[in-house]
């Protein structure tokens, strides 16, 4: 459990140190996110899927259906607070998907293998491939009004999963090279992760009295309220102890900058998007640790 918290600790400490640097010395964190995503995230993907004695199918299927499923109630919810603070339109899109789709990738995995190593990561992509159903399904359902399955199937990370799965599946052996490669590659995946989450945070947010109490409403339910909807969701399925506490841990994470990416694309308000991804990133600084001991304690 204590290195556990180290871990954790250690991630948040780059993720602020790469926030101190953009302020000094500005740098282009558009391009460090397509490295990651395009590059390094799909191989340590590979890397830690291919590296299975064989494919839990069973696991898979249930983490998928947990992390959909849990989504889809935080949504609901969202939808009800959205109704009671009467937000309309583009504001209401902006906060129903900002309060709901975290930050799975680049801060949920790192997060997830601090936890549980090795298992907790590749436990945190199945649980992904069920976030990007939500996503590419109702999350562009809710700023659009349709759904865009193409998507789903062009995401480098999903094509990185399917790969590791037909690797395990024709059981060929990974010759010693490759696999010393993947290694290297899969230990610079975190800290770049966490300088991409640090360098795109915003505090201007502060400055905006009204953004910044619906944004502390989505924080809430983010971070409060989604955790335990996803131990519900996970109870209910009966998943093992160490999905529960990965499908809690994903739910938990802070809103991801997707969030931004779909309120430009799609005319919603990218301004109220950055107050919620910028807050909860913020605030989970102090909430996952204290999931962490809530699950190690469970």
């Amino acid at each position: 459990m204590g290195e556990a918290l180290q871990n954790v600790f250690a991630m948040f400490a780059i993720m602020m140190a790469a926030y101190a640097l953009m302020k000094v010395t500005p740098f282009p964190v558009a391009a460090v996110n397509d490295l990651v995503f395009h590059f390094f995230l799909p191989v340590t993907v590979f890397h830690a899927i291919s590296g299975l004695s064989r494919i839990p199918l069973a696991e898979f299927l249930q983490l998928a259906a947990a992390g959909f499923l849990s989504l889809l109630a935080v949504c609901l919810l969202a939808a009800g607070v959205a109704k009671l603070c009467r937000l309309q339109d583009a504001f209401r899109k902006t906060f129903l998907l900002g309060a709901t789709y975290g930050n799975h990738a680049f801060l949920g995995f790192p997060v997830c293998y601090a936890f549980l190593g090795e298992r907790g990561a590749v436990l945190a992509l199945f649980y992904l491939v069920g976030g990007y159903l939500f996503l590419y399904g109702v999350g562009i359902y809710i700023m659009t009004g349709r759904v865009s399955p193409s998507a789903f199937f062009k995401n480098p990370l999903v094509i990185a999963t399917a790969a590791g799965l037909l690797w395990v599946v024709l059981g060929v052996p990974m010759p010693g090279i490759a696999a010393h490669t993947l290694s290297l590659i899969n230990q610079g995946t975190f800290p770049l992760s966490m300088i991409v989450v640090g360098g795109g945070l915003s505090l201007r947010f502060f400055l905006d009295g009204r953004r910044m109490t619906h944004a502390a409403c989505a924080a809430a339910v983010k971070l409060a309220a989604a955790p335990a909807v996803a131990w519900g969701v996970a109870l209910a399925l009966g998943l093992n102890p160490d999905s529960l506490a990965v499908c809690v841990l994903q739910t938990a994470s802070p809103a991801a900058v997707l969030v931004t990416v779909f309120s430009v694309k799609y005319d919603a308000d990218p301004v109220f998007s950055n107050a919620i991804v910028s807050l909860t990133t913020l605030a989970s600084m102090g909430t996952i640790p204290i999931l962490f001991l809530l699950l190690r304690s469970w």
